[in-house]
């Protein structure tokens, strides 16, 4: 793209009120505005901001409600306490009788 079709695009853009793009299309144009930033390409990454500053984001209220209720819920389930773990000892014969015999004093 050259520098005439960019600010051609820019002027553009600039007369534009609002645009309605779904989620996943914004998404797609932040990732190309990423790869324009990583490819050195500035003026190309400039008009896509500047796009995305017009654009108006039709959200699905519905999924999102159920999202939210999903991670309400699972924050809201009790952590099971674990159950306290017994420590054994394995002791020999004469090591117990000693043990015994001290315990006995």
């Amino acid at each position: 793209m050259n520098w005439k079709d960019i600010v051609s695009a820019g002027k553009s853009i600039g007369k534009v009120d609002s645009l309605d793009l779904q989620q996943s299309t914004r998404d797609g144009l932040e990732a190309v505005l990423v790869t324009k930033a990583a490819a050195g390409r500035p003026q190309e990454m400039a008009l896509i901001a500047q796009t995305l500053e017009k654009v108006n984001t039709q959200a699905d209220l519905k999924q999102i409600a159920s999202d939210l209720g999903t991670v309400v819920a699972a924050m809201k389930v009790k952590e099971v306490p674990a159950k306290a773990v017994e420590e054994t000892v394995t002791l020999t014969k004469a090591q117990f009788e000693e043990m015994k015999a001290e315990l006995g004093k």
